[in-house]
């Protein structure tokens, strides 16, 4: 193969990539057959294929950047209202150092993961640190350096496999966190040992790149199951519609993927017809930060700077206990907690729950007809 035309060929395959996505993870044999659904499913890859060029082609880990996951406008993967992720690709046989300040956050993490491929982050954790576990200066100000030796103080890789590592900052406020133009992530991350140059690409390293690219797309696609195993489901995950189980403690056994350590779940799909809504009850833990919110099958969230889709709680009306009652429907219930399902009638309901001590209360979920809400 000549060297140009290993870029053309990699392109050629990243287009193609595209269209089977487009015909076979939207198609019918995982129940994608409606127009609105094949618009959104197709909505939501180009927001996948917006991410994956972002954070594994124009990026490099001799010089990498902490890359968006999420935002208003960039929705895949199962996005929180009020925690904007970024994500970097790192090089084992090299040494990092993250700078950041912790403004008016709730949470800030770091977690480095490790895949099979380039791009591919589903093996698991290698190393996390919270707020609580990294220097902070008086300014908010702190350093936490990557290397390839466990330690106390910073965060290291997995020799021998392909690194990366994600950032999760939380807000708190009456406000989505990401709805709010006040909230800025302040983060950078420096590569130590000999840089380099990330470009001009040449050939070969446009191929690597592009196929890393795909990598990623694919594991968030047609690599996943068409109808999920309920024997490799997590517990705090219900398949039975309009129930929720007890939110858990996840761990990164359960399937892989990009999850906090610091988090307790709890999700379950919702099923309601338009003139159903279901009714939640509950109470909050203690913990660092918690919020509920609707995704549609997609695991994307409505647009949460205009529409009540997710409740976190300076957002939940509740009474001294932290007991709540909040009601899911496709139109405004009239009650003080509504998550709004943009009209979807099938999605799902997903809990996070940040360093959270003591029993979580399983949820309480009644499906009724919209016109018996309770208003009280």
């Amino acid at each position: 193969m000549g060297e140009a035309s290993e870029s053309r060929e990699a392109l050629a395959s990243f287009l193609d990539l595209i269209k089977q996505v487009d015909s076979e993870f939207l198609g019918e044999e995982r129940r994608v057959s409606e127009a609105s659904d094949i618009a959104e499913g197709e909505h939501m890859l180009l927001h996948l294929v917006k991410a994956a060029l972002d954070v594994w082609v124009d990026n490099d880990a001799t010089r990498p950047r902490f890359a968006p996951l999420a935002s208003p406008v960039l929705k895949w993967g199962g996005e929180g209202s009020d925690n904007p992720a970024h994500c970097a690709p790192l090089d084992p046989s090299r040494r990092y150092l993250i700078r950041g300040r912790m403004k008016n956050e709730v949470y800030i993490s770091f977690t480095v993961y490790t895949g099979k491929r380039e791009g591919d982050w589903n093996d698991g954790v290698i190393s996390a640190m919270n707020h609580t576990e990294f220097e902070i200066g008086s300014d908010g100000r702190f350093e936490i350096p990557i290397g390839t030796q466990a330690r106390v103080d910073a965060l290291h890789m997995e020799p021998g496999k392909p690194n990366c590592i994600i950032s999760r900052h939380y807000w708190e406020g009456e406000t989505c966190g990401m709805a709010d133009p006040e909230n800025t992530v302040e983060l950078d991350i420096e590569c130590l040992d000999a840089p380099g140059y990330p470009r001009p690409l040449g050939p070969s390293r446009l191929a690597q790149k592009l196929e890393a690219a795909m990598n990623f797309i694919r594991g968030q696609t047609l690599d996943r199951p068409a109808t999920p195993d309920p024997r490799t489901q997590p517990e705090w995950f219900s398949l039975v519609p309009n129930q929720l189980p007890k939110p858990m403690k996840w761990v990164p056994s359960e399937g892989g993927g990009a999850g906090a350590i610091d988090n307790a779940y709890c999700a379950g799909l919702v099923v309601l017809a338009p003139d159903q809504a279901l009714v939640v009850e509950s109470r909050w833990p203690e913990c660092v930060y918690a919020n509920v919110m609707f995704w549609n099958r997609f695991q994307q969230a409505p647009d949460y700077r205009y529409r009540s889709c997710s409740l976190n709680r300076s957002q939940m009306k509740a009474d001294a206990e932290g007991r709540f009652r909040f009601v899911v429907a496709h139109e405004d219930p009239g009650v003080p907690n509504w998550i709004d399902t943009e009209g979807h009638a099938t999605g799902m309901l997903y809990w996070r729950f940040l360093l959270p001590e003591g029993d979580i209360e399983q949820p309480k979920c009644t499906v009724v007809p919209l016109t018996d809400v309770p208003q009280d």
